[in-house]
């Protein structure tokens, strides 16, 4: 009977979440997860990060909430270059800069339009940060055929998660589904430049993506 009795105590409980290894089969797992409104962690090109469909609400609120952010901090935004001048305002030269740099590991400020459906995700801001790279998050915006809203795996001032284990220390049955890649490939997000400036600002550095890189990209094609 006291075996039985520590056996049992000695159970570990089951958890809600789903880890899935990475491959299309779980990328299309994580499509149909994100349309049900989940939240969903995913490998990068280097952290990993935490995704939900950008037009949800309540998936929104629940990205912020397991991340300790403010309700009115903006979400990073995932969507294909074709996509960005239904919800921004662009000139010539801010397109020629987008065709640069989408997909790319570099993330774009552009000019938000007047109240688009991106206004849960981007908040007070008036601008939306465009990231599209080719990586497992491009695989699972392709799946989701939807735009997302992402944001780096870690709750408010930790260091984003390098592994699927960090992110799950970090989340828990907060998360609905998990998939691993392995270790990241760094631990950097992604550089943030603002293309509405002339020239055009860094707003956050990396250095798997130096500015100095973007730079030397942008004088190339007469664009700083």
């Amino acid at each position: 009977m006291n075996h039985a009795r520590i056996e049992k105590e000695s159970t570990q409980p089951e958890h809600k979440y789903q880890l899935l290894k990475a491959g299309q089969q779980a990328y299309e797992v994580a499509a149909q997860a994100i349309r049900e409104g989940k939240i969903v962690v995913m490998p990068t090109l280097t952290v990993y990060v935490v995704v939900c469909d950008a037009f949800n609400c309540n998936a929104l609120n629940r990205l912020r909430a397991i991340r300790h952010s403010p309700s009115n901090k903006p979400i990073t935004i995932v969507m294909d270059k074709t996509k960005i001048p239904k919800y921004a305002v662009i000139d010539e030269r801010q397109q020629r800069i987008i065709e640069l740099f989408s997909p790319s590991p570099v993330s774009m400020y552009v000019q938000k339009k007047e109240q688009t459906p991106l206004d849960s995700a981007t908040a007070d801001s008036d601008a939306i940060v465009v990231y599209f790279q080719d990586s497992p998050i491009r695989d699972l915006y392709e799946c989701c055929n939807m735009i997302l809203a992402i944001s780096s795996s870690n709750t408010k001032a930790l260091p984003a998660a390098a592994t699927i284990e960090e992110s799950i220390k970090y989340f828990g049955d907060d998360v609905d589904l998990y998939i691993d890649n392995g270790p990241s490939q760094g631990n950097d997000a992604s550089p943030h430049i603002d293309i509405r400036t002339k020239p055009v600002e860094s707003r956050r550095a990396a250095a798997h993506f130096s500015f100095d890189k973007i730079k030397a990209i942008l004088a190339e094609h007469n664009l700083e």
